[in-house]
C-alpha cells in the first residue's frame, strides 16, 4: 500500500468518530434548546443508534482492511477475500447513505452534512484501495 492509502486507513475512522461525536452533541443541544416535543420518544434512541452505527462502520472498516491484507495473493481464495471485502464496503456505503437521508431534516442538517463528508472520505479510501489491488 502506498502512503496515501495508509493515511486514509486512519483518516476515515477519525472522520467517522468526529461525525458520530458531533451528531450526539447536536442531539443534546437540540434537546436543551427544547426543539423536540416533550411527548416524543427518548433522545437515547437516536444517540444509541448513532453509537451503534459508529461501532458497526468501524468494525466493517477493520474487517475490510484485514481481508484485503490476506487477499494479497493471486489465487481463487484471494479473489474470494477481495470480493468479500468489497461486499462489506458496499454495505458500509449503504449505511452511510442511509444516515445522510435519515438526518436530512432542518434541525439535523449538520449531521447529514457530516455524514456526507464521511461518505466522501470513505469513497476516496475505496478508490485508493481498489487502485492498489489492480
Amino acid at each position: 500500500m502506498n502512503r496515501a492509502c495508509k493515511l486514509l486507513i486512519y483518516i476515515y475512522p477519525i472522520v467517522l468518530a468526529l461525525t458520530s461525536g458531533a451528531g450526539v452533541l447536536i442531539l443534546i443541544k437540540n434537546l436543551r434548546a427544547e426543539i423536540y416535543d416533550v411527548n416524543q420518544d427518548s433522545i437515547g434512541l437516536p444517540i444509541g443508534a448513532t453509537l451503534i452505527i459508529f461501532l458497526t462502520l468501524t468494525l466493517t472498516h477493520l474487517l475490510q482492511i484485514l481481508l484485503l491484507r490476506w487477499a494479497y495473493t493471486h489465487s481463487l481464495a484471494g479473489l474470494l477475500l477481495k470480493m468479500s471485502a468489497y461486499l462489506i464496503a458496499t454495505v458500509s456505503l449503504v449505511i452511510l447513505v442511509d444516515r445522510i437521508v435519515y438526518w436530512s431534516e432542518p434541525h439535523h442538517a449538520i449531521i447529514a452534512i457530516l455524514y456526507g463528508v464521511t461518505a466522501i472520505t470513505f469513497v476516496v479510501f475505496q478508490m485508493q484501495t481498489f487502485a492498489q489491488l489492480k
